[in-house]
């Protein structure tokens, strides 16, 4: 966690901004004078959430303070934790990144009860990755998944009738792609982009590569560690090939807007990235209607997908609990999370908005990854709670050193297993080698 000096410093500004900022709704009434501070701003949805809050405000009377929190994730989780940890009521209610749940468990109140009849309609694998112990530490607020955008200009002019399916294809593609296209004098252009530099990016890159080559997740639910395997192994190898082929040398230090700069500037044939990346993509000169997205390639195992998105939880130092509870249950209705998906383009953790018509005509990449959804890999986060960020870094950190070239696949499948063995108690599979058995979700 962070220094004391920074933990004091996250609290200073916090509670300065509490005081200061305030979202334009009507005045609470006199006889609910008790306002909401959620620490969940973000400057995508500053101006949608804005509304809403507003909205939240004129119908129920409850005032609503939108604190604004860092924009990179590990710092906002210290801000987080700063306050949590020190039992700081300044702030009601927290925005909980998927991976979080295992580190702020302790500090948030339980809302599997009181928002029971709003959780049918939810995603089940959106709700259990939010479940700790059986307690649902934060409500689905909006949710992300990583999807392979594709050229569907250059899929054409090579022949392809598809989108690859499975990374054979993927490699196949990408190689005939780009040797056709440097043929032509496009030496920069490359097959596929990714992010390979090491930090939670990788982690999520490499847990996609491991999983759905039947390597199961990095760590199971019966705490064992699942990395020297064969078929995680073969994962890395194969990854490791890419680079300095069909993918740069230089991809090794990407992160997701460095991948995404090459690929929207008419570079690459395919990219792993989110879904911010499609509008962003549609305003593009050079790719703009000349691309698609599809979920991402397979191996022997279907889940490819690592799952991304935002909660919201309320704390137990939260002193308006009751207001915060009703203001939660608002962003994350059926009627909120659709205006935000038609809106602002946050993906919806409610089913059935995933056929709505208006949904799908301001969304219209959610038709070609329909069964997302239902192939997504969970990060192990709920298992290790706090350590989870140590986790995390040794993975990348073996996993770059295997993609660099510094240690054979193998060789560094085993290091990771020993550190993470290290790191979280946990032990080796009874069997050594994976079955491509159902994927299990910790």
């Amino acid at each position: 966690m962070s220094k004391p000096w920074e933990r004091v410093r996250c609290i200073a500004l916090l509670i300065l901004l509490a005081l200061s900022t305030a979202c334009s709704g009507s005045r609470p009434r006199a006889d609910n004078p008790a306002t909401v501070t959620a620490l969940m701003w973000m400057p995508e949805s500053n101006r949608l959430d804005q509304d809403i809050a507003r909205e939240f405000t004129q119908k129920t009377g409850i005032s609503v303070r939108l604190i604004p929190g860092s924009e990179s994730a590990p710092r906002r989780l210290a801000q987080e934790m700063a306050l949590l940890e020190q039992g700081s009521s300044a702030v009601d209610v927290f925005q909980v990144d998927t991976i979080w749940p295992g580190a702020v468990a302790d500090y948030m109140l339980d809302l599997k009860d009181v928002l029971r009849d709003e959780l049918t309609g939810e995603l089940p694998q959106v709700v259990e990755n939010a479940t700790v112990s059986g307690r649902l530490i934060a409500a689905p607020f909006y949710v992300d998944y990583s999807m392979l955008y594709y050229r569907t200009d250059l899929l054409q002019k090579y022949g392809f009738s598809h989108p690859p399916r499975t990374w054979d294809e993927l490699e196949l593609q990408s190689s005939r792609i780009q040797k056709g296209e440097r043929a032509g004098g496009r030496q920069d252009f490359w097959g596929y982009i990714w992010q390979g530099a090491q930090y939670e990016g990788l982690t999520c890159n490499a847990l996609e590569w491991q999983s759905s080559q039947g390597g199961r997740n990095l760590l199971s639910p019966d705490h064992s560690v699942n990395v020297a395997n064969p078929r995680a192994v073969r994962a890395f190898s194969r990854a490791a090939r890419w680079v300095g082929t069909i993918s740069p040398p230089g991809v090794v230090a990407y992160i997701e807007e460095d991948s995404r700069n090459i690929w929207q500037s008419g570079r690459a044939a395919f990219l792993r990235n989110w879904s911010y990346v499609y509008p962003l993509a549609k305003r593009s000169r050079e790719v703009g209607n000349r691309f698609s997205v599809a979920p991402m390639p397979v191996g022997v195992d279907r889940h490819s997908s690592v799952l991304g998105g935002w909660y919201l939880g309320v704390s137990k130092n939260a002193p308006h609990r009751r207001e915060a509870i009703a203001f939660i249950r608002y962003m994350t209705s059926r009627e909120a999370q659709k205006r935000r998906a038609v809106e602002g383009g946050f993906l919806p953790t409610i089913s059935s908005l995933y056929q709505d018509s208006d949904v799908l005509r301001a969304n219209p990449f959610l038709a070609g990854i329909s069964d997302v959804p239902n192939r997504v890999i969970r990060r192990p986060a709920s298992l290790v709670g706090a350590k989870y960020a140590r986790v995390s870094e040794a993975y990348a950190h073996g996993v770059h050193t295997i993609l660099t070239g510094q240690i054979s696949a193998s060789t560094g499948a085993g290091n990771i297993q020993s550190e993470l063995e290290r790191l979280t108690g946990f032990s080796r599979p009874v069997e050594a080698s994976a079955r491509p058995v159902k994927q299990e979700h910790p």
